[in-house]
């Protein structure tokens, strides 16, 4: 592995957030020193918790290593999941409505900006110290993003998502520190890339009334065949010759299971032996798998070299109304459940024949109108918590032309970039 680890309600939260290492005059700190606060957990539960960062900056910062140290404080305490997100999207400005505050929330799904699911993992770690590096020559960019669309970008926008359990009989404590360090000068050789695939969210659908947990093959699968004329949908991620460091997935809370398969030149699937195994197709397999949206887990490879014409291939199974709650929206058309792709339904909480949430009109629905009753809607991708994410999420690099056969992933010997 190219990064190496090493060793329900939220409680009173003491301590404030604390930027270390960026003086107001240093434009290119070594390091950013993050805090986590002090945060309390009941006895017998679990808190999952998130803060948002934004860190002024005009420059990515050129991520080489990591530490991530986690504290506890009480018998039966324990750290399920620390992780740390970049922020890809275009409203960071939005971060300053909850930055310094630590809001309780599953997956980190009910803070940030609209466009909050675009975000990258970084760093994780599961209690104590963690510490990972990336290869020799290679870093990863931090850059920072626009405080709207179309504004010049004017910040590193970071999320801190922290899980701990307390299996005690009092109330605990935890908190956690992370430094981020920056590449050291005419070290970089290559940066990192993004892997961001959300084509799976195109025609993900799962009727209220299907009784079953649905893959996104099968919708996908039904898209082509409506669209015959359109280019078919691979959900699929290629890059030429691309060395792999870090898979993942992002969902949200009615995400069951992800899964990845790597699909050779041949078309065919070429996992490993002993994959991991899919919770709801016995006897596959896949590359990288989780079962878990609030705790995705990442495939971390030293690097791994993906040739030119293989792709990675990836699929959600999304649950709507069986081991989950259904997804309700207003109807639209008496008896049909709400929601297409592209258009979910919009959300209302309490299901009935006479609901406050579906008023006739709605100006954030222009040329929709509504019946009155909250009825179980189609689930479908969309950006609210309510409605599903599917992406393949990652970091990779280019490989280096003409190289070895094995040594197409050692920049050691390519010149600096600056």
């Amino acid at each position: 592995m190219y990064w190496s680890s090493s060793s329900a309600h939220l409680g009173v939260v003491a301590g404030a957030l604390l930027l270390l290492a960026i003086p107001a005059a240093a434009r290119e700190p070594r390091a950013l020193r993050l805090r986590f606060p002090r945060l309390a957990v009941p006895a017998a539960a679990s808190t999952e918790a998130c803060v948002l960062l934004r860190l002024p900056a005009e420059k990515p910062f050129d991520l080489v290593n990591w530490e991530i140290r986690t504290r506890t404080t009480g018998a039966g305490m324990g750290t399920l999941h620390f992780l740390v997100y970049l922020y890809t999207g275009e409203h960071v400005g939005d971060f300053s409505t909850g930055t310094e505050k630590i809001v309780p929330s599953r997956g980190c799904l009910d803070l940030g900006p609209v466009d909050r699911d675009r975000r990258e993992l970084i760093a994780s770690g599961t209690g104590g110290r963690s510490r990972a590096a990336l290869p020799k020559g290679v870093a990863l960019p931090l850059s920072p993003a626009p405080g709207a669309p179309g504004s010049a970008p004017d910040s590193i926008g970071i999320l801190l998502d922290g899980n701990w359990s307390n299996n005690g009989s009092r109330t605990g404590f935890a908190s956690a520190r992370v430094v981020l360090r920056r590449a050291a000068p005419h070290a970089v050789r290559r940066l990192a890339k993004p892997i961001l695939e959300r084509g799976a969210e195109i025609a993900l659908e799962v009727p209220p009334n299907e009784g079953r947990v649905k893959s996104t093959e099968e919708s996908t699968a039904a898209y082509n065949v409506a669209h015959p004329a359109l280019p078919p949908l691979r959900d699929g991620w290629g890059a030429g010759d691309a060395c792999m460091l870090m898979v993942t997935g992002h969902m949200h809370k009615r995400g069951r299971f992800f899964g990845v398969d790597l699909i050779g030149t041949d078309g065919a699937v070429h996992n490993p032996p002993g994959g991991f195994p899919n919770r709801f197709e016995q006897g596959r397999t896949h590359l990288f798998g989780s079962p878990d949206y609030t705790d995705p887990g990442a495939l971390k490879l030293s690097p791994r070299l993906l040739h030119a014409g293989e792709t990675l291939h990836y699929a959600c199974w999304d649950d709507n109304g069986v081991t989950t709650t259904f997804r309700l929206g207003c109807e639209e058309t008496p008896g049909v459940p709400p929601g297409l792709p592209g258009s979910p339904a919009k959300p209302c909480f309490f299901a009935g024949p006479v609901s406050s949430d579906c008023p006739a009109s709605d100006a954030q629905y222009l040329g929709r109108t509504f019946t009155g009753a909250c009825v179980s809607a189609n689930l479908v991708a969309g950006a609210t918590p309510d409605d599903e994410a599917c992406a393949l999420a990652g970091w990779y690099f280019d490989a280096v032309p003409g190289a070895p056969a094995g040594s197409e992933c050692d920049v050691t010997a390519l010149p600096a970039l600056h």
